[in-house]
């Protein structure tokens, strides 16, 4: 069990490293959320939520980030998704009603999230059925600095017929998969989700990497979902 304390600065921590894709200083929890502790303090409360799995530090004399366990416990404590914009739901709106060919509106839907999220997303059709769009979005994100994860990321969706293949019949509710959990690269999220258009079953599907705003994203899968089957 943690303390409400630490559940506050491990929210914090994610809500930065998230924001700033940046190690997280006590000084930033205490000028945050805590003005009058000392960054002592708070650091010492870093250092055991460190001890317990929830934090790791990249590097000599800096803050602290996520570890996979931290970021799913605030999955299931904190997340609070929030919904596209005004604009952009009128955006997504329009998109349905200019394409009357339903797979290619969602193909112009999937292009649009891929817009927002700044990630990419993955729309799946059936098991050997699918699109992707919105690379170049999740390559330019800081973790993709490192080569090595561009290139595993490609191979991945360069071989995204075995990928959905194992997991398309297993998607019947909104999943986040996470670190080991997912299947496209443990360095990595993926949150997927299913729609049933026509009696025909599709997965729809955001992919970035494990620093993602989940609350952003969580919520544009669902306004999507929501806004395909208002048309039936």
């Amino acid at each position: 069990m943690l303390t409400e304390r630490k559940k506050k600065i491990l929210k914090t921590v994610v809500e930065e490293y998230i924001k700033r894709a940046k190690p997280v200083s006590s000084k930033t929890i205490v000028r945050k959320e805590f003005p009058k502790l000392s960054s002592a303090t708070i650091r010492n409360e870093m250092l055991d939520l460190a001890r317990k799995g929830f934090l790791i530090q990249p590097y000599t004399s800096a803050g602290k980030i996520p570890t996979i366990r931290g970021f799913n416990f605030f999955l299931k404590n904190f997340l609070k998704e929030t919904e596209p914009s005004p604009l952009e739901k009128r955006i997504f709106r329009h998109l349905k009603e200019k394409y009357l060919e339903k797979r290619q509106m969602i193909k112009e839907i999937a292009k649009k999230m891929a817009e927002i999220a700044e990630e990419a997303v993955i729309v799946a059709f059936s098991k050997n059925d699918f699109f992707y769009t919105g690379l170049s979005h999740l390559f330019r994100q800081p973790e993709f600095k490192d080569f090595f994860l561009i290139y595993k990321i490609s191979e991945i969706i360069d071989h995204l017929d075995k990928t959905m293949g194992k997991i398309f019949d297993k998607i019947e509710k909104m999943e986040i998969l996470i670190g080991k959990e997912n299947p496209f690269g443990d360095k990595s999220t993926v949150i997927l989700d299913e729609i049933k258009l026509d009696n025909q079953k599709i997965v729809i599907g955001i992919l970035g990497p494990v620093r993602m705003d989940y609350n952003k994203n969580v919520g544009l899968i669902k306004f999507i979902k929501k806004l395909i089957y208002e048309q039936n």
